[in-house]
């Protein structure tokens, strides 16, 4: 059934426990509780679960979204014309399957950008609202199922251009049968939600159903989504790190939602912070609150350990591997044992990449003049004219600074202990300008 051989389940469900394996069995510490890396994985084949109660959840928000835009309900079935079921010689499709779905995909594009479509958008001053869901015949030939939500003067003129466009034989080629349009879920049971999840549970592995077991590893097997939707509410990169601050609010992702549309979720230092704006009546002030921030912690005891030592090759001198902190690419941590504290590491711009040292320099120029060290502008400035990004008169790096540089003022900023100052400066120098591979080897 869908194409799927023995063979297939065996290989699918080797690679499915090996995966499973290496998820569990990275682990991290949160208090005296230990949680593997898969109580975080949002996978629907590793995780069905947490990935189907988000997905429900989403189903619901945009339909309530929609609802509230007074949007009704349209499902549509689109199947792919006969010259994606031939098969050849073997018995197999011409048409592998997710060439199949990327051709379904493009025309469903096209038709939602017809004119018709255009004027909608401009009428509501939004984009087309969708669920969209791939689900395969016997032969393992997917065909697309859609719900679209629109205006309820509109749904007949859409209809009417559906059968045209989609019958069209120099657009798709499909004959009026095999195409659906469906729009009255009113008096149905549990109306066009339970309509659409009847479609969107098929995709999901089930013991008891043989044909859904079977669908699993077709979506496996050939690299094809289960459920798209459009970009209507919260992108998931961002309400998944911040769901859990608004978890008690009955809608939680509509209230996300608005907040993004409002700006009064903020992400700052190149989204490793994410800060919530509110209005406190009691105080009568605007607060900003942190509800997200990537835990530097967690890094450390997922990459390094705290007992490894290095040598370096050209005085073989040991030296104790230092904790280093990753929460971007020119924000980076190391762990001060004399201070008990992680101090921020300089960045050095001779020793960034091309693209790094660009858009370490626009960064920088986009930064408010008063929290801006200007000797270290001026160095990186000079790197920029140096390797021709800029047309501009080199200035003497003397002339920023006369008398140390400015990594030497940037750590006597940062380390009050004389002796903590010395060793800290010995190691960077020899990861510096010594033994760039040493550095990489530690910092990467």
């Amino acid at each position: 059934m869908y194409g799927i051989t023995k063979e297939d389940i065996l290989v699918i469900d080797n690679k499915l426990e090996n995966q499973r394996k290496y998820i569990t069995s990275r682990l991290f510490e949160f208090g005296d509780e230990s949680k593997s890396a898969l109580e975080f994985t949002y996978s629907a084949n590793l995780n069905p679960k947490k990935y189907f109660a988000e997905m429900n959840n989403r189903i619901n928000s945009i339909f309530e979204y929609a609802k509230d835009l007074n949007l009704k309900p349209v499902f549509c079935t689109i199947t792919a014309p006969s010259k994606y079921h031939k098969h050849n010689v073997n018995g197999e499709l011409k048409e592998k399957p997710n060439e199949t779905a990327k051709a379904l995909t493009q025309i469903f594009n096209k038709f939602t950008n017809i004119r018709l479509f255009q004027k909608m958008k401009k009428e509501l001053g939004h984009g087309l609202i969708y669920f969209r869901v791939y689900e395969p015949h016997k032969s393992g030939v997917p065909h697309l199922h859609a719900m679209l939500f629109v205006p309820k003067d509109y749904i007949l003129e859409i209809k009417k251009k559906f059968f045209r466009y989609f019958t069209d034989k120099v657009k798709w080629g499909n004959n009026r049968k095999s195409l659906d349009f469906k729009y009255t879920f009113y008096n149905s049971a549990g109306g066009a939600i339970a309509y659409i999840m009847k479609y969107v549970t098929k995709t999901f592995k089930n013991e008891n159903d043989k044909s859904t077991q079977y669908a699993s590893y077709w979506y496996i097997k050939h690299n094809i989504r289960r459920f798209l939707c459009s970009r209507t509410l919260a992108p998931l990169t961002v309400y998944r790190k911040i769901r859990y601050f608004f978890k008690n609010l009955p809608n939680d992702y509509l209230y996300v939602t608005k907040l993004i549309k409002n700006n009064q979720i903020q992400k700052l230092f190149e989204n490793t912070t994410y800060n919530y704006m509110r209005f406190n009546y009691e105080t009568g002030e605007v607060e900003d609150i942190t509800v997200w921030q990537k835990n530097t912690d967690l890094i450390l005891r997922s990459r390094i350990k705290s007992n490894q030592t290095f040598t370096l090759k050209y005085n073989k001198k040991e030296y104790k591997k230092p904790l280093v902190a990753f929460v971007s690419t020119f924000e980076r941590y190391v762990n001060d044992e004399k201070l008990n504290k992680f101090v921020l590491l300089p960045v050095i711009p001779s020793k960034l990449k091309d693209y790094q040292l660009n858009s370490y320099y626009k960064i920088l120029e986009s930064t408010d003049i008063n929290c801006l060290d200007l000797v270290h502008f001026g160095v990186v400035k000079n790197e920029m004219i140096k390797r021709g990004f800029l047309q501009d008169d080199y200035v003497n790096p003397q002339s920023y600074n006369t008398s140390i540089s400015f990594e030497e003022n940037y750590q006597s900023k940062i380390f009050s202990d004389q002796e903590s100052k010395e060793n800290f400066t010995n190691i960077l120098s020899d990861f510096e300008t010594r033994d760039i591979q040493i550095r990489k080897e530690i910092f990467i």
